[in-house]
């Protein structure tokens, strides 16, 4: 765990913590100190993410629902606020797929420097 703990007594919250990016940001959440709730699709990849966050002397919860359901959302959030008090982050690193930019391919598709590209051009 890092030695800054900037996250000390703080409550995040990650959609989406079963992928690269969710997972990489609720480790770092993690050892900065916060208790972190990773929520997701894929029960065995938050489990590893649950783990990795343990095995370093973090504390994180996984749940899995629909993190594209607005409904499952709301009752998530309102579980965590109403069990600790409140929220200090949420990150949603689901979201939902962005629309077609005219290529066959939805945005999240794009590498980074090709939707950048065109974003210019928009």
């Amino acid at each position: 765990m890092s030695g800054s703990q900037i996250l000390k007594d703080k409550y995040a919250v990650v959609f989406g913590a079963g992928g690269s990016i969710g997972a990489e940001v609720a480790k770092e959440f993690a050892a900065e100190g916060a208790e972190v709730f990773l929520s997701g699709r894929i029960r065995p990849n938050l489990e590893a993410v649950a783990k990795q966050i343990a095995a370093n002397d973090g504390t994180a919860q996984a749940a899995v629902f629909d993190t594209l359901s607005d409904t499952a959302v709301n009752e998530y959030l309102d579980s965590i606020a109403k069990q600790k008090g409140k929220i200090d982050i949420v990150l949603d690193a689901a979201g939902p797929l962005a629309k077609e930019y005219g290529n066959g391919k939805n945005a999240v598709d794009l590498p980074i420097d090709e939707f950048m590209g065109r974003s210019r051009q928009c």
